[in-house]
Parts: structure tokens; C-alpha cells; sequence
């Protein structure tokens, strides 16, 4: 979650092996790419962290 008015980078822990995080949620994007169903959740690109916009909230799933 970033309240901040700007947008800034958050490092995410790694996950067990073979495990990836995907998006579920973000309010930082344009509809119809701001929330997923489950199971249809694209794969973050960066494993190791991600820009949270302004005033936004990301969910996260590992699997």
C-alpha cells in the first residue's frame, strides 16, 4: 500500500522454491488490468520488487 501523492518502489520478499508472485490487484492501473480473477493472475516481471503508484494498493499471490 503506497498513500504517499508519489509513486515509490517496494522491495517484496522471495518465495520458496519454484514459487512466483502474480498480480491480483492493482488500483495504480487502468481497468480492465487492475484486478484478475483468480487463477488468470499475470506473473509479476520483477520478482525482487515493483513501482506502487500514487495513493494505490497491489495485491500479490504467491504460487
Amino acid at each position: 500500500m503506497n498513500m504517499h501523492h508519489r509513486a515509490h518502489w517496494f522491495e517484496i520478499p522471495g518465495l520458496r522454491d519454484g514459487m512466483r508472485w502474480y498480480v491480483f490487484a492493482n488500483t495504480g492501473v487502468i481497468p480492465p488490468k487492475d484486478i484478475w480473477q483468480p487463477g488468470t493472475e499475470p506473473i509479476l516481471e520483477n520478482q525482487s520488487g515493483l513501482i506502487v503508484g500514487d495513493r494505490s494498493v497491489v495485491i500479490l499471490v504467491g504460487k
